[in-house]
């Protein structure tokens, strides 16, 4: 009797052992989290002055075209593999506001990216292909969800055969950013996912990598084309 009793408690306090070690676990893990997206936040504010001092400077200091466009491409870059690392964390209901937030931020630097690049190609020539892929965020869809895969793995295939001359950015469409509901009016924009195309050609249905691709290259000026 006195054994079970003994193998009752040491039972009863191992487990508790192993509960508050998972407890203080958790609570460290859930921590290091929330200091990681509090430091995201910083770093996209950072970013968004970063852009605006560098769209200046590009202004105001004589920048050529190729270091310009090689800066460019490069923020674009970053600021894509940043927003790529807040996926992991979508998942998780308790940061859920704070990550629309940090969508928000990212959306409206890919927006001024967008409106540089732009400026950018009229004053080098055309040299280089803008791709800016509108797409819903957190959506619940299933339809939408598997058009958006299918568009994000032409589009990521499409970026990794031509890292220098086509700049990808996406954009979510469904945060109520209002410069981004502005932007959408001028193409005709009216749903999402939707792949623009040197602001001249409009992409919402499947298509091929071979297709794509060549709507990118060619360079002949053309109306927006609104595939079938």
């Amino acid at each position: 009797m006195v054994n079970s009793k003994n193998a009752f408690w040491q039972a009863l306090v191992f487990t508790l052992i192993i509960f508050l070690f998972g407890f203080a676990f958790g609570f460290f893990i859930e921590q290091g989290r929330t200091e990681t997206l509090e430091l995201e936040i910083i770093n996209s504010e950072i970013n968004t002055f970063d852009e605006q001092l560098r769209n200046r400077i590009g202004e105001k200091f004589d920048i050529n075209c190729e270091e310009s466009i090689e800066s460019t491409f490069r923020f674009a870059d970053r600021i894509y593999l940043e927003a790529q690392k807040l996926e992991k964390y979508d998942s998780s209901n308790k940061f859920k506001d704070t990550l629309k937030i940090l969508h928000k931020k990212y959306d409206l630097l890919r927006l001024l990216l967008w409106t540089e690049s732009i400026e950018l190609k009229e004053k080098c020539n055309n040299s280089f292909h803008t791709v800016v892929y509108f797409f819903e965020y957190d959506t619940k869809s299933i339809v939408v969800k598997s058009k958006q895969t299918f568009y994000s793995r032409i589009l990521i295939d499409i970026k990794e055969k031509y890292p220098q001359k086509v700049l990808l950015i996406p954009i979510a469409s469904n945060l109520e950013l209002e410069s981004v509901n502005l932007s959408l009016k001028p193409f005709d924009i009216k749903s999402s996912p939707t792949i623009l195309i040197d602001e001249k050609k409009l992409v919402d249905n499947i298509v091929t990598f071979e297709e794509i691709e060549k709507f990118i290259l060619e360079n002949t000026p053309s109306e927006k084309i609104k595939l079938n």
